[in-house]
């Protein structure tokens, strides 16, 4: 670990890993197999959103007979089945380069532990990380704080000391929620982005905000 007693945690969807296509794919194939239709534009209105509110959202929408755990069990057979389509994202670079130096990290996701497992996997970032915070193991996902607070006590840092990494509103919402800085750089430029963070245009690199960050003082 170097000097530094600051972290920095970072979502996985859409920020380290691009796994948005496979999800889309996978939450189609699961709509076609169970018989099931919704409004156009259903997936896209909840990016970042953990899987029990997109189930919610399904079952307002559908009315569908099946449990979380079906339709859970259901959407990640498929979500196997289009990993082709999981990607690095740039910023999955720079975290590597800030582990090889020590610097204290964690993933912070609203994704099941099962997602996060095969795309960490499916990317070879699973061993880059070893504090990892999936839905499973905090009472409410994002935008609610409970993720990041968590992460922070695993890690030992004041979440004043933390810097967030979020492509996605609900996921900037849920680190400013606990106190922690933000960027948020999101795959396609956003006009109003979350008041609070710092907004990051699709095709910027966040390295240079991090490195500051990073030689800031920590709180006392």
């Amino acid at each position: 670990m170097t000097a530094t007693t600051r972290a920095i945690l970072w979502d996985m969807d859409g920020t380290l890993v691009d796994s948005e296509p496979a999800h889309e794919a996978a939450f189609d194939s699961a709509l076609h197999e169970a018989g099931l239709s919704v409004p156009a534009g259903l997936h896209d209105g909840l990016l970042g959103a953990s899987g029990d509110a997109v189930f919610a959202a399904l079952r307002e929408a559908t009315g569908t007979p099946l449990s979380l755990a079906e339709w859970t069990g259901l959407k990640h057979r498929h979500f196997e089945r289009h990993a082709h389509a999981i990607a690095r994202l740039p910023a999955a670079a720079l975290a590597e380069r800030l582990g090889a130096r020590g610097v204290p990290m964690a993933l912070v996701s609203n994704s099941t532990p099962e997602e996060v497992r095969f795309c960490m996997r499916a990317t070879g970032l699973d061993t880059l990380l070893d504090t990892v915070v999936t839905r499973a193991d905090v009472p409410r996902g994002k935008p609610a704080p409970d993720g990041y607070l968590l992460a922070a006590q695993w890690l030992g840092v004041a979440p004043a000391d933390c810097l967030v990494v979020e492509d996605s509103p609900t996921g900037a919402a849920a680190g400013l929620a606990a106190g922690m800085q933000v960027l948020y750089h999101p795959q396609a430029p956003d006009p109003t982005p979350p008041e609070g963070a710092r907004y990051i245009a699709p095709g910027a690199v966040p390295d240079p905000l991090i490195e500051t960050f990073l030689n800031m003082k920590a709180q006392p």
